[in-house]
């Protein structure tokens, strides 16, 4: 399913993402990208798994079937990005914003989220089963059928969203 690259530079994939609109399986696991801008790219069927994002924008994006797993994602940003059925399991998500999303039947299950916003976003039937919540904000967000199950909150905004649409774990009220 996936193209490996093996064996070329970094710095020769980045050129690719940078110069490509739309990217379809290619596997970028492993890679580190620091300060890079790839909003309005479209990713399809890509492997993210195991990579750094430090400062990069994908704002705008578009994802499906990506898998993101046990990556890290500090300081970036995913404004108004429209990301379905992708992966985002294990993730470490720090300082970044997802504000104005279509983060639709995406797997956040187990990610640990420090200081991270999420407001204004549509995230039906996600999951974030298992996850770590701290400094994170949903707010005015749709949470139809989006499960938030044996996920510790510290500091958690629902505001305006419809949280009792929402499922959560039994004693796991929003408030």
């Amino acid at each position: 399913m996936f193209s490996m690259l093996q064996g070329i530079p970094q710095e020769t994939l980045i050129d690719i993402l940078k110069h490509q609109t739309t990217i379809h399986s290619i596997d970028f696991s492993g890679l580190s990208f620091e300060n890079e801008d790839f909003s309005g790219k479209t990713f399809i069927g890509c492997r993210f798994s195991n990579v750094s994002f430090t400062g990069v924008k994908m704002d705008r994006c578009r994802c499906r079937m990506c898998f993101f797993e046990f990556s890290a994602f500090n300081a970036s940003s995913f404004t108004e990005t429209d990301i379905q059925f992708s992966s985002f399991a294990g993730v470490r998500i720090s300082g970044c914003t997802f504000a104005g999303s279509d983060l639709l039947n995406n797997n956040f299950n187990g990610i640990t989220s420090f200081d991270t916003s999420f407001n204004d976003s549509d995230l039906y039937n996600s999951r974030f089963i298992m996850a770590s919540l701290a400094d994170t904000s949903f707010q005015n967000c749709n949470l139809k059928k989006t499960m938030f199950m044996q996920t510790p909150r510290s500091n958690v905004s629902f505001k305006s969203s419809n949280t009792r649409e929402a499922l959560f774990g039994k004693g796991e009220n929003p408030e």
